[in-house]
C-alpha cells in the first residue's frame, strides 16, 4: 500500500476538514458563492462581515475576502468606495438578477 493511500483513508475516516486546511481557491469559491446568494436574495449594501459569515469563514481570511470582493467590483458585480466598508451590487449584479 502506499503511502498515499494510507493517507487518504486516515483522513476520510477523520471526518471533515476545517476550513484553515482548504486552499486559497476554495475561500474563493465559497466568498463568491456567499456574495451572488446574498446579492440575489438582498439587492442591499453590505459589509465584509456579512460574507465572512455566509461563507462560514473566520477573520484569518478577511484578506482573501477582501481580494475576491476586489476582483469581483473590477469585474462589474459590485461597487465599492476606496476605503469604505460598504459594497453594493454592481451593475453587471443588476442585470443578472433583475425581475
Amino acid at each position: 500500500m502506499s503511502e498515499t493511500a494510507r493517507t487518504g483513508a486516515s483522513e476520510a475516516t477523520d471526518g471533515v476538514a476545517d476550513i484553515s486546511d482548504t486552499d486559497d481557491a476554495t475561500v474563493r469559491d465559497r466568498v463568491w458563492d456567499a456574495t451572488l446568494v446574498l446579492i440575489r436574495q438582498r439587492p442591499l449594501p453590505f459589509q465584509m462581515w456579512r460574507i465572512r459569515k455566509r461563507a462560514g469563514l473566520g477573520q484569518e481570511h478577511d484578506r482573501t475576502i477582501r481580494r475576491t470582493l476586489a476582483v469581483m467590483a473590477e469585474a462589474g458585480w459590485l461597487d465599492h468606495e476606496h476605503n469604505s466598508p460598504w459594497w453594493y451590487p454592481g451593475e453587471r449584479a443588476d442585470e443578472m438578477f433583475e425581475s
